[in-house]
């Protein structure tokens, strides 16, 4: 489970020098389990934390779904590469749970790698691996918890679409449940950049927003990098020619492109709004340091002709020495004159600034 906060978190290389397509299992993997839908339009059959050896034969009218839950039992993981024949590339690449969304096709098999948003306080995304048989589909998830329960129930419904037609629509089903999994996350984004607009609109003092946008704008730029790479992956599906995919199902292929592609414009325009909250945040800051500046700024402007008055007066020459020293030191009425004085400079300078528009104006709340 990849978590991604400020710096996408540093996955444990394979150890080096290993010999390529060796299984490492993390000690952090959640253990293995099985589970196996077998159906056709007739019949339905479902077997819940089994054993590999439990794997019922795949049959020639049916549509066998074998699910595998965690990645913590080497014995079972490798039971099942033999029994389905995985390549040990792609078996090295479902165990390593850092892969970004791709495709790989083998003489009879295709083997996909999705990306699974949960939506949490932190974003987590899942590494979901599919292998896509002429009878089977075989999909590997890291924990328990998906999006796949509405394809579980569509299943049950004899008359459904998926109970009438083979393993690549039930694949193309699973895939188009991940990529319509993005959207809540998308929509969950946009309600937290709605509450933090209006959070500005209030008040901008709180640094805790620019925290917020920058993870909201990171975890964006994440789902984006997958989105598009999950895009490709529709793309090369639509035009991959073998005889695991029907026209059917390449048809169907188009919608989840579209899906994909909307899921790519959506999070665009999320990462657009975190920048344009940044920037509406910092002019909002700035305003408000240009009003403090200028009250400021008056202030002292203002205090600097008093202080003038104030310094010129406190040099305390004498008259007695010379009639040209400060006569005003000897005048009953000089403290009152020069508090007066001080008064109506102090006055003038601010109707001064008024009739100019310097001050007075409304300002940023």
């Amino acid at each position: 489970m990849a978590k991604h906060r400020r710096r996408q978190r540093q996955h444990r290389p394979v150890h080096p020098g290993t010999r390529p397509g060796t299984i490492v299992i993390d000690k952090d993997s959640h253990p293995t389990t099985i589970d196996v839908i077998q159906f056709n339009h007739q019949r339905r059959n479902e077997w819940s934390k089994i054993t590999p050896q439990e794997i019922p034969d795949l049959q020639p009218d049916c549509v066998t779904w074998i699910n595998v839950i965690g990645l913590g039992d080497r014995n079972v993981i490798e039971s099942i590469r033999d029994e389905f024949g995985i390549h040990p590339l792609a078996m090295e690449d479902v165990v390593n749970t850092h892969q970004r969304p791709k495709i790989d096709i083998f003489e009879d098999h295709l083997y996909l790698v999705l990306r699974m948003p949960h939506q949490n306080d932190d974003l987590e995304t899942e590494q979901v691996s599919f292998f896509l048989g002429k009878r089977y589909i075989l999909t590997w998830q890291e924990r328990s918890g998906d999006c796949f329960e509405p394809i579980r129930k569509r299943i049950e419904n004899p008359r459904g679409l998926i109970r009438n037609h083979g393993c690549d629509f039930l694949a193309y089903a699973l895939v188009d449940a991940i990529v319509d999994s993005y959207f809540p996350q998308i929509h969950h984004y946009g309600d937290l950049l709605d509450d933090i607009e209006d959070r500005l609109a209030q008040s901008a003092s709180n640094y805790t927003v620019v925290q917020r946008l920058h993870e909201i704008r990171h975890d964006v730029r994440n789902l984006r990098r997958y989105a598009w790479a999950q895009r490709d992956v529709v793309s090369s599906l639509m035009v991959y020619q073998g005889d695991l995919l029907t026209e059917d199902t390449r048809l169907h292929l188009s919608d989840v492109s579209d899906h994909s592609l909307r899921v790519v414009e959506l999070l665009e325009s999320c990462r657009e709004s975190c920048s344009d909250l940044q920037d509406l945040y910092m002019s909002i800051v700035s305003l408000r340091m240009n009003e403090v500046m200028k009250v400021l700024t008056i202030i002292a402007t203002i205090f600097i002709p008093l202080s003038f008055i104030a310094g010129l007066y406190g040099m305390n020459f004498s008259n007695e020495a010379s009639p040209w020293n400060m006569p005003e030191t000897q005048w009953t009425f000089g403290y009152p004159m020069a508090i007066v004085l001080m008064t109506m400079v102090a006055l003038g300078m601010l109707v001064f600034f008024k009739r100019k528009g310097w001050i007075g104006q409304k300002s940023v709340s």
